[in-house]
């Protein structure tokens, strides 16, 4: 909602006032800009996005019915979280054996906290023809939803939500089984919350066709097909996002250094397929973008899930943009569970196109971004525009990461939980068991997790011999040459031991790592890599010490 005179949005306060005079428009106004905090309230609370929904609708009636009486409009926040928790309690406590809450399930007699049971949804009972408009247009946006649903749905989600009957009261009212009407209830709900996320987009994408915003576009420069090659999906989905950009420069050994994969190692406990992607995708991104001198966008990150509709329509905000300017974005998980990119849009169609290594210009539809599945991480980048670096601090603090990595003290310590795995020195030793022990049972786990180290330190290599051979170390400071050259050998070595472990196990199929003779063989080959990795780290540490001095005064 804007003011007339300028068409900049309302402030909070203002639209407070005029709501609490009966404004209809207002208060959706103030439901649209704070729905998305009171689903993060209430989720706290009874850890379930259904139930969370469930207790927003009601705290939603309690808010219309009460926001008359709200003295103090600039408190209008902290009364509104305090209606969403009481609301959420009370939630927990009418919770049945089935793990649902049933909307209309508390309003029984006797029963004073709850007071609108047969009573339509958002509708008052105190005659208020002001407060009654504010209701209607509640249940309209409601109704618009359920409008999506079949008709037995529907008919179903009608008397439920909207007319406030318990479950055992339709079950009566249409003649059916209380357990078919909890499934048509359970059923409905996922479809509503599709709903949501296309309602919308649907405004969304009508806001931005009055602003006269384009309504399709395709990065025509954008060819993922330079770096499909690359195990590291994160690393080459940037490089070509740059070269659609402009920038012909960047080489995929300076993403995977910016972003620190190509010194990082990353497990999981049974070095599944999954261990390599257990990093903080976020920390990573940003980083890695600030270093090759970008400002980026980052929305999500690993672990992450997107069940907030204005989330996605925040982050299209951005995506579009980009994309407007011929510049793709990276997200996850837009075709398979990898990094891969969104080259271009269509508004009428609603729908992204995306490509990654196991799909090109595949049509992905707008609400389906991070929402591939339930178990879809939400994670989307987007770069927005050119900012200064100096080559020497960005060294200096990638070195410098590099050495807590090894050594586990990264981020406070090894994290290892669903979304980090064990990294560093750490990785090498659950290698190094898992071949000893021959417990190390996946062939492709192996296979792949060699494959992506392989990978990471050939560039490690490269990256240090650019700083060697270009000539800028040496006018920077020629100090820390020695140091950078003796790192450069050492990873040269690491890539060979990480090569031979790959010719033991190749992609993709390769020896079996249970197997006493190419376990052994792995396992020797990894020690020295270990060893190699400690000798490298501390001539890192000595470089960048001897950068920050020369540079930097010894000061950052």
């Amino acid at each position: 909602m804007t003011d007339s005179d300028n068409a900049t949005p309302l402030p909070l306060h203002a639209l407070v006032e005029k709501a609490r005079q009966g404004d209809a428009e207002s208060f959706g106004e103030l439901v649209r800009r704070h729905r998305s905090q009171m689903l993060g309230w209430a989720n706290r609370v009874v850890r379930s996005a259904a139930a969370a929904e469930d207790v927003v609708q009601d705290a939603l009636v309690q808010t219309m019915r009460g926001i008359g009486k709200l003295e103090q409009p600039d408190k209008f926040v902290p009364w509104l979280r305090t209606i969403v928790r009481n609301q959420a309690l009370m939630a927990i406590r009418r919770k049945t054996n089935r793990d649902e809450i049933a909307a209309g399930d508390a309003g029984e007699e006797g029963d004073g906290e709850r007071t609108t049971r047969n009573r339509p949804w958002g509708m008052p009972d105190d005659g208020d023809p002001q407060k009654e408009a504010i209701g209607k247009l509640v249940a309209k946006d409601m109704k618009d939803l359920l409008s999506r649903l079949s008709e037995r749905d529907r008919t179903i989600a009608e008397a439920h939500l909207l007319g406030g009957l318990s479950v055992q009261e339709v079950a009566r009212l249409l003649n059916m089984k209380e357990g078919a009407v909890y499934t048509a209830v359970s059923r409905s709900r996922k479809k509503l919350a599709e709903a949501r996320y296309e309602h919308e987009i649907d405004r969304y994408v009508e806001a931005r066709r009055k602003r006269g915003r384009p309504t399709a576009r395709r990065c025509e420069r954008a060819r993922y097909y330079a770096f499909s090659g690359a195990y590291n999906t994160m690393a080459s989905v940037m490089t070509m996002t740059m070269e659609a950009a402009g920038n012909r420069e960047a080489s995929l050994t300076d993403a995977m250094a910016a972003t620190g994969h190509a010194f990082r190692i990353q497990v999981a406990p049974d070095l599944g397929v999954s261990g390599p992607y257990a990093y903080d995708w976020a920390e990573a991104m940003r980083g890695g973008w600030r270093r090759l001198g970008y400002a980026v966008a980052v929305f999500g990150g690993a672990g992450a899930r997107l069940d907030k509709p204005d989330e996605l329509v925040t982050a299209m905000d951005a995506l579009l943009g980009s994309l407007e300017r011929g510049v793709p974005a990276v997200a996850w998980n837009v075709s398979n569970a990898e990094f891969g990119m969104i080259e271009g849009f269509d508004d009428a169609k609603r729908q992204w196109t995306v490509t990654d290594t196991s799909a090109s210009g595949k049509a992905l539809p707008y609400a389906k971004l991070g929402r591939l599945s339930d178990r879809t991480e939400w994670f989307a980048a987007v770069p927005t525009g050119r900012i200064p670096v100096d080559r020497a601090e960005q060294a200096a603090e990638l070195f410098e990461r590099t050495a807590r990595h090894m050594r586990g003290d990264e981020c406070g310590g090894i994290r290892h939980s669903a979304n980090y795995g064990i990294g560093g020195i750490a990785a090498y030793r659950i290698w190094i068991e898992a071949l000893d022990r021959q417990t190390a049972a996946e062939p492709l786990g192996v296979a792949y997790n060699a494959a992506v180290v392989r990978e990471a330190r050939t560039h490690a290599a490269a990256y240090l011999r650019s700083l060697t051979a270009g000539g800028f170390l040496s006018a920077r400071c020629p100090s820390a040459l020695p140091a950078v050259t003796h790192a450069q050998r050492s990873y040269g070595k690491i890539a060979a031991a990480w090569e031979g472990v790959c010719r033991l196990f190749p992609l993709p199929f390769g020896a079996d790592p249970t197997a006493p003779g190419p376990a052994d063989r792995a396992a020797r080959l990894l020690e020295r890599a270990a060893a190699a990795e400690r000798d490298a780290v501390s001539a890192l540490e000595e470089a960048a010490a001897l950068l920050v001095r020369r540079t930097f005064g010894g000061r950052r």
